[in-house]
């Protein structure tokens, strides 16, 4: 599908970007970094965060207006199909108006064309609630993504990737809540389908959608985690039972579940060290540590002030071997805070711009850069 913004710019950015990072490092001095923008500009309007706040509430404000004035001409018989007819014609304008604005005053999720857009989203929404009031959870889900994949596609909002997987799961849960196997195969079609989505974020090597597969990456990996975590499970299968007990049932295959808290965890550790990957690592060590209070809410002995402070000595000393360990790189990983940065890639590219040659455009590399962000490689 065609970007609405200039994928271009969105390129030049991002180079612009990583050179104004390895700048901070004192890996390129403030004369190559100006050349890097000379070469590779982008044109966006991007103002500060406040600023952004600001032009997105003035902008939900005269959509409203729009909507309570365009009403005075068209809404007067009072019934839904009215109203839909109104939020239809509401939902045009307001796409069309962000087109506008995009081409001619080159916004970039600059909070007006943000708040055009979830106005425009929301304005096709209503027709769909108000003419199918009976209609199933997952018949409106299904209705949803069929608006919210298009607009994301296109304008890559990070609003949308939540959207997403929040509507997918929702359909999957409601069906299989309709039959007795689907509910104990819940756990199992999470996993399954976090996995599927994680694999599918992977393949996406493109700039433009960068943030949204880094957003769907995080996702599918917490519910992955959650959907094996035997706290979870065996709670929620007292919930979905209608069990107002104060503890929850011993749940089938729960020797499994045992393995899938312990495994998960120390699997997205293993291999976020082994890809260098900062996300993979982040969410490893978090889903450890809700481990570690899973085991200990079911088979903990020591009090709480014991647990704290046999906890927090492991920790330090944990950290202290690490540090001394890692002092001299090892296995691609160090504890310095300065990383090697690769400047072989943006050298290349400037250089190709001044021979007026297009270097091959492999797409966004993650996993070969340094240890962060959407890149990773060799050093920590």
């Amino acid at each position: 599908m065609k970007k609405a913004y200039n994928e271009t710019w969105v390129e030049n950015l991002h180079l612009q970007r990583l050179a104004a990072e390895w700048t901070s490092k004192n890996l390129l001095t403030a004369d190559q970094e100006a050349q890097v923008k000379e070469l590779f500009p982008e044109k966006f309007y991007r103002p500060g965060l406040f600023v952004k706040i600001g032009l997105f509430c003035f902008a939900v404000v005269a959509t409203s207006f729009f909507v309570g004035f365009l009403s005075l001409f068209i809404y007067d018989t009072g019934s839904d199909l009215g109203f839909s007819t109104l939020s239809l014609i509401c939902c045009g304008c307001f796409f069309f108006v962000l087109e506008y604005l995009i081409k001619t005053k080159n916004l970039f999720h600059s909070g007006v064309d943000n708040a055009l857009l979830y106005a425009g989203v929301t304005a096709a929404m209503v027709p769909v609630f108000l003419l199918f009031e009976h209609a199933p959870l997952w018949g409106y889900c299904l209705i949803a993504l069929a608006v919210i994949i298009p607009v994301t596609l296109r304008y890559a909002d990070l609003l949308g990737p939540l959207a997403i997987f929040g509507l997918v799961f929702t359909i999957v849960a409601e069906l299989m809540m309709k039959f007795p196997l689907g509910k104990a195969l819940l756990p199992f079609a999470v996993m399954i389908l976090s996995a599927v989505i994680y694999a599918l974020a992977r393949k996406s090597k493109t700039i433009y959608y960068r943030e949204c597969r880094q957003i769907f990456e995080v996702l599918s990996l917490v519910t992955f985690y959650l959907g094996g975590n035997y706290l979870v499970v065996r709670e929620l299968n007292a919930i979905i039972a209608g069990l107002n007990v104060s503890v929850a049932p011993q749940i089938a295959f729960a020797p499994m579940f045992y393995a899938f808290t312990l495994i998960i965890p120390l699997s997205y550790i293993f291999f976020g060290l082994k890809r260098a990957d900062r996300i993979l690592l982040i969410i490893g060590l978090v889903a450890f540590a809700f481990s570690v209070y899973t085991f200990r809410h079911y088979f903990g002995t020591l009090t709480p002030s014991q647990e704290l402070v046999l906890a927090g000595t492991l920790m330090i000393v944990a950290a202290i071997a690490a540090i001394k360990y890692l002092h001299t790189p090892k296995h691609g990983i160090s504890d310095e805070q300065d990383r090697k940065n690769s400047l072989e890639n943006l050298q290349a590219v400037i250089a190709a711009h001044e021979l007026g040659v297009t270097p091959g455009d492999h797409g966004l590399e993650f996993g070969g850069g340094t240890f962060g962000g959407g890149g990773a490689g060799e050093v920590y």
